[in-house]
């Protein structure tokens, strides 16, 4: 078994990666906001004992990754990056099959990958965020509230004043209201305050939120509210986790989540974890994805 870092060019990119395992099947392990590839680790050493080789990308824009190609940050984009990853890797090392885990944003480019090439992956496990956040959200008018850092984010150059103050301390701050259980390691926000302070990172990860909402309110003056059945059905089998005590996206949004697939799919509430599941309950998280992408 080998971990290491180390950096592969696709889709425009030099991803600098983290690798764990050695096996025969690649499992690319995506991360959110605000959080780094690190926050794969827990997960990605399991999946490495269950036979996988276990990639985590640094995202476009997050650290040692770089600033994106015409500073594009959609989820499109998200997604060719899932999916130009996933065949860089299994054409240089041979795998034999690939799989996608994806966090919070990873969970978005899943989605958006899944839509691009529906054969790139066997399988896909997503964490935090449902499949059709952006129509649903219509339906749970509470989730406006839980979402005020979105619309916060939209403000130029307040947003990003308030992001860097006093070292990044609103990272801090959204992950205690997000995971208000979890006793997080001092050394792991750390190293997310640390990809933060690259240069280019910070405005990077607003652009993420600038470039899903804006689309969101053009659709919405053109078109009316949105149905969640209009999206185009996900064929890649996917299993979609909530935290019962997330306080960034509600778990009623994942009720219906199984709808959006046209594959079969699976949707999974832990006890006792927020936003951050994967780090919070990292044993049970792993036993559902392995069973669910070996199957």
């Amino acid at each position: 078994m080998t971990d290491h870092e180390r950096t592969v060019a696709a889709n425009g990119l030099d991803f600098a990666v983290r690798e764990h395992g050695d096996g025969d099947r690649l499992a690319l392990c995506l991360h959110g906001f605000p959080d780094d590839a690190g926050s794969m680790d827990p997960l990605a050493e399991r999946l490495a004992d269950a036979g996988f080789t276990a990639v985590a990308p640094y995202m476009r824009g997050y650290g040692p990754t770089g600033e994106a190609p015409e500073s594009d940050y959609s989820a499109r984009a998200l997604g060719a990056d899932a999916v130009a990853l996933a065949d860089r890797l299994v054409e240089d090392d041979g795998y034999d099959d690939a799989v996608l885990v994806g966090h919070d944003w990873g969970a978005v480019a899943g989605y958006s990958a899944a839509r691009l090439d529906p054969d790139r992956f066997s399988a896909m496990a997503t964490m935090a965020v449902p499949p059709r956040f952006g129509a649903d959200i219509w339906n749970h008018p509470t989730q406006f509230l839980r979402s005020w850092y979105v619309w916060f984010f939209q403000l130029p150059g307040l947003a990003e004043r308030t992001l860097r103050r006093d070292d990044f301390a609103m990272i801090e701050l959204l992950w205690n209201l997000w995971s208000p259980g979890w006793d997080y390691p001092e050394e792991r926000i750390e190293s997310v305050r640390e990809t933060f302070r690259t240069d280019g990172t910070a405005d990077a990860a607003l652009q993420y939120y600038r470039q899903f909402v804006n689309p969101l309110v053009s659709d919405l003056f053109r078109n009316g509210r949105p149905d969640p059945d209009d999206a185009p059905a996900i064929e890649v089998p996917g299993l979609v986790i909530s935290g019962a005590d997330d306080g960034c996206i509600g778990p009623e949004l994942f009720v219906d989540a199984a709808d959006a697939f046209a594959a079969d799919a699976r949707v999974v509430r832990i006890r006792d974890a927020g936003h951050f599941m994967h780090q919070e309950r990292p044993d049970v998280v792993a036993e559902e994805v392995i069973e669910f992408c070996s199957a």
